[in-house]
């Protein structure tokens, strides 16, 4: 009677343990899959689209002066070749990675916690997280980035139980790959390589120290072609990076964006419901997210088997010391310091919160099941208020009013360059049954047959130069400038307009703005 009711028990958890990660996949799926096209491309997406139609070898080249290697580009020069150049088909390839990263997830996940509550509530977790969705939707390397970390981590797994030549070369494979996916790759190196030193094994030290060596020299082997690329961007990033240097709020921030928690979430919950405006703010939320964190990292150092805490520190390591090594750096020297460039950090955040699950028995085990579901919680509603607030730079809906306006001789100016190539996109693309326009740059054009950038003109780094020059040309009897508020030459721009036009009209978009300068007649003529 006894086994019977055991019997019935284990199944009665391997049914709900199933139904839990079979629900996880398909939200985590939908989340991922639905909805590619319901935003406009922004302009990095632009620059994206512009790279990845030219050849292998020409994307090797035009990468150069830019700051990513070249392996997404060419896998999505491929892709729009069998599926189109569509707003769908773009970010397709992010979808589909990402998609793939869920049963990686769990695999990873089974095999450093192997306790079933655990690894569904951290599948969860990875599959509702709004940081994972919002890359999944975009044409950009970020969900290529983690699951190639997520590979690495699986690969690094399967060597650590049983060694082989195989195994070992698996691993120099997915580092080699990960590492010509973002040049931030290099950061995650020092955190896997303490992860492959303290996850427990039964691989000795001097063998482990044998095995770094092979994939470290076969990793190095693939990548010595892009090493002299890798020098020329690295001049480039010290000579024109935007980044700000971080802060000790932006790195708790980061904290909380990895873990999937937006803090403007919640304020807008409990500002809006709870009618508590001065509280729940961002330092309620992001010092609580962190004790929870530290609570939840004690108890995976140090668990009930001596075991776990080496798996504990090697989660630690992993997740933290990229994002430490970053911070440094940043305040070092030249910034560089992104939330998004963690996407193959932030991997195995959801078994920090998790890994005390399985770590820890008895009470302790109950009171961090309490903890986990109250992190999904948190991450379940921060991804659904994330998702329906942010919005991307509407380039769409300015290139389709620039399209409909009546016309005339005039000029569509793009003031940010990737957002030049945006606008081609969608009035060669998606719009292509309107008339074409005319566009131009207030500091460069792309030349889109070469690859290459040209400079506008002799006296293109003085845009109101260039703006004199066009004004008095009298060619034009309208100038259409698409811009973005926060670019710095737009309050001069913006001033010279004022004085040299007979009138301006300001039409928003989200991100944008659309300014008509009606030319003065007087203007050009002698």
């Amino acid at each position: 009677m006894l086994e019977q009711s055991e019997v019935m028990r284990r199944r009665r958890s391997a049914l709900v343990f199933g139904t839990a990660i079979g629900f996880a996949a398909l939200v985590g799926v939908w989340s991922r899959c639905s909805g590619l096209d319901s935003q406009s491309l922004w302009a990095d997406e632009g620059l994206t689209e512009w790279i990845s139609q030219f050849s292998p070898r020409e994307i090797w080249r035009i990468l150069q002066t830019d700051t990513q290697p070249p392996l997404y580009y060419i896998l999505l020069h491929y892709w729009i070749t069998l599926f189109g150049n569509s707003e769908v088909s773009l970010r397709a390839l992010s979808a589909f990675f990402s998609t793939l990263s869920l049963p990686l997830f769990y695999l990873v996940a089974r095999k450093i916690l192997s306790n079933r509550t655990a690894v569904a509530l951290a599948t969860m977790l990875y599959s509702v997280s709004f940081f994972q969705i919002w890359y999944a939707k975009e044409a950009r390397c970020y969900a290529l980035l983690g699951f190639l970390s997520l590979g690495g981590v699986y690969c690094v797994l399967r060597c650590l139980e049983q060694p082989s030549a195989s195994r070992l070369l698996s691993v120099a494979l997915v580092l080699s790959a990960g590492l010509y996916t973002h040049n931030m790759a290099w950061f995650y190196l020092p955190g896997l390589t303490v992860f492959w030193f303290l996850y427990p094994s039964e691989m000795t030290i001097r063998a482990r120290i044998r095995g770094g060596v092979i994939v470290a020299g076969v990793t190095l082997l693939l990548y010595v072609p892009w090493l002299p690329s890798l020098g020329i961007q690295a001049r480039v990033v010290h000579e024109h990076f935007w980044v700000p240097k971080p802060s000790a709020p932006d790195l708790l921030e980061t904290l909380c964006v990895l873990s999937g928690f937006d803090t403007i979430t919640f304020q807008e919950v409990f500002r809006n419901y709870f009618h508590a405006r001065k509280l729940f703010g961002f330092w309620t939320w992001a010092p609580a997210l962190l004790i929870v964190f530290v609570l939840s990292a004690i108890a995976a150092l140090y668990g009930v088997r001596a075991a776990n805490h080496r798996k504990g520190a090697a989660l630690l390591a992993y997740s933290a010391l990229p994002v430490l090594l970053v911070f440094l750096d940043s305040r070092l020297s030249t910034p560089i310091y992104i939330n998004r460039i963690f996407m193959g950090a932030c991997i195995l955040l959801p078994l920090v919160f998790c890994a005390p699950i399985a770590f820890q028995t008895g009470t302790r085990q109950g009171l961090f099941r309490f903890v986990a579901l109250l992190v999904l919680a948190g991450t379940t509603i921060s991804g659904f208020g994330y998702l329906r607030r942010e919005r991307k730079e509407d380039w769409r809906g300015a290139t389709q009013y620039l399209l409909k306006l009546p016309q005339r001789p005039r000029l569509a100016i793009i003031v940010r360059d990737y957002g030049q190539m945006v606008v081609h996109y969608y009035s060669t693309g998606l719009f292509k049954s309107y008339p074409p326009i005319e566009l131009s740059g207030l500091r460069t054009k792309f030349n889109r047959r070469f690859g290459v950038y040209q400079a506008q003109s002799a006296r293109s780094d003085d845009p109101m130069a260039m703006l004199a020059q066009t004004i008095g040309s009298g060619k034009y009897q309208e100038i259409d400038f698409v811009l973005q508020p926060s670019e710095p030459i737009v309050k001069d721009t913006m001033d010279y307009l004022a004085v040299h036009c007979a009138s301006v009209e300001v039409v928003e978009f989200h991100w944008l703005e659309v300014r008509r300068c009606f030319v003065q007649s007087s203007i050009g003529k002698p």
